[in-house]
């Protein structure tokens, strides 16, 4: 209403110009310079009055209800582009009245500003769904579920969608005629976007099945990625690896390629422990009495070998005077040391002992390195650093009794053990000789 005064007041002194003998062209000119000028005063008055009213009405929402959309609506500029849009309307509205004098103009300008408005009516959409995903990464209750993909996608539409009425507007047509046009044009709009096509239907079913999040260990051979998810897009997802490098993987590849996920590991808080000691099988024995009785004087073995002392005691006194050298029981010691290793894993505090985590020591088939004797356990704990500690302490304590038990682990003999032992000849002269 304000505006319209204005315009109406320099039209009457306009007028009033014309009636006092200046040339009417001087009057038109000088008047629409004077109307536009009004114009564009008033609508960047209104620019920064909106903008300011928004802004501060946004960080009063946020301060007050401590609630952080307001910020990021700043932050992605919404406000500004909405302070545009506003801008471009008062324009749109007031070109007629400005350009009265010169219709031919009115036209293009409108056709314009049409295009100024669409454009910045896609930025504030865009801007929204983009502080859409900021909230939901920063401080959602599921920040592991990555939605950028899915407005990348949207983003490319919209302004697709809002070039095509543009043209449909510039060219006086319909949209659907560009739309239908497009038919013809499939093939090539298939090949062109046929990453995003692909990563849009990866996207889909990355969230849908929940294959992927951000922040799961995940490990892809082919690409050589082994780490942490950092990044999922519209057709990338980002790795980064234990090596701190970045490994970028097609969308699509998560879905047609086997993908292995160490989510479900971590979130259970346990890990896995499988690893075999080889045992050299020269060093197998049958238990005689004297071999428990040395076990039983161990204080580290007396809680595990009292069941088997009461044994060993009860059969010799059924078998006095026999050589106490023979073999009791049938019982040998790396049987005892696989029942000793087990007692020890279900004592040990950083071991679950849920039935539901498998704990087991096992023989697996003999080799050229001798008898494996498997530990399969999980640990308490899914902490990479904390697991690998667990592992060491428990191997440590497990190489160092086996020597207790009268085993030995076996190793490789090297060339040069077996040239200081004289079954291989020296090669050459020591310096010196």
């Amino acid at each position: 209403m304000i505006l319209k005064s204005f315009i109406d007041l320099i039209a009457r002194l306009g007028q009033s110009l014309a009636e006092a003998g200046w040339h009417t062209g001087a009057v038109r000119f000088v008047s629409t310079l004077a109307i536009l000028l009004c114009v564009v005063l008033f609508a960047w008055g209104l620019y920064w009055l909106t903008r300011a009213i928004l802004s501060r009405v946004l960080r009063m929402v946020s301060s007050r209800y401590k609630n952080k959309v307001g910020e990021l609506l700043l932050r992605r500029h919404v406000v500004r582009y909405t302070s545009y849009l506003v801008l471009c309307l008062i324009f749109n509205a007031a070109v007629p009245a400005i350009f009265e004098e010169f219709p031919a103009w009115i036209g293009p300008l409108r056709k314009l500003l049409v295009a100024g408005i669409l454009f910045f009516l896609v930025r504030v959409i865009t801007g929204i769904l983009w502080c859409m995903v900021d909230y939901q990464s920063e401080y959602g209750q599921n920040r592991q579920r990555s939605f950028k993909g899915v407005v990348q996608f949207a983003t490319i539409i919209l302004y697709f969608l809002g070039g095509i009425v543009f043209l449909s507007i510039l060219l006086d047509k319909s949209p659907l005629v560009f739309i239908g046009g497009l038919g013809a044009a499939s093939a090539v709009l298939m090949l062109i976007f046929k990453d995003s096509i692909l990563g849009l239907v990866a996207g889909a079913q990355l969230s849908y099945n929940d294959i992927v999040r951000i922040g799961d260990w995940i490990t892809m051979s082919k690409f050589g990625a082994d780490g942490t998810v950092i990044d999922i897009t519209l057709t990338t997802v980002k790795v980064r690896n234990f090596d701190l490098t970045i490994t970028t993987i097609p969308a699509y590849n998560l879905i047609s390629d086997s993908v292995q996920n160490w989510r479900s590991m971590s979130d259970s808080g346990h890990r896995r422990i499988q690893r075999a000691l080889n045992i050299d099988v020269t060093t197998i024995r049958f238990c005689t009495p004297d071999f428990f009785e040395a076990l039983g004087k161990a204080r580290a073995l007396e809680a595990f070998i009292k069941p088997y002392l009461a044994t060993v005691n009860a059969g010799q006194a059924k078998s006095e005077g026999e050589d106490s050298r023979k073999p009791f029981g049938g019982l040998t010691n790396v049987f005892l040391f696989r029942r000793y290793v087990e007692f020890y894993l279900r004592h040990h505090p950083q071991i679950e002992t849920d039935p539901k985590y498998t704990l087991m020591v096992r023989q697996l088939a003999m080799s050229d390195y001798g008898l494996p004797i498997q530990v399969y356990c999980f640990t308490r704990t899914s902490v990479w650093v904390s697991y690998e500690s667990v592992q060491a302490d428990v191997f440590d304590h497990l190489l160092a009794m086996a020597p207790v038990f009268g085993l030995a682990v076996f190793e490789r003999t090297a060339q040069t053990d077996l040239r200081s032992q004289g079954v291989l000849p020296l090669i050459g002269k020591p310096d010196g000789d």
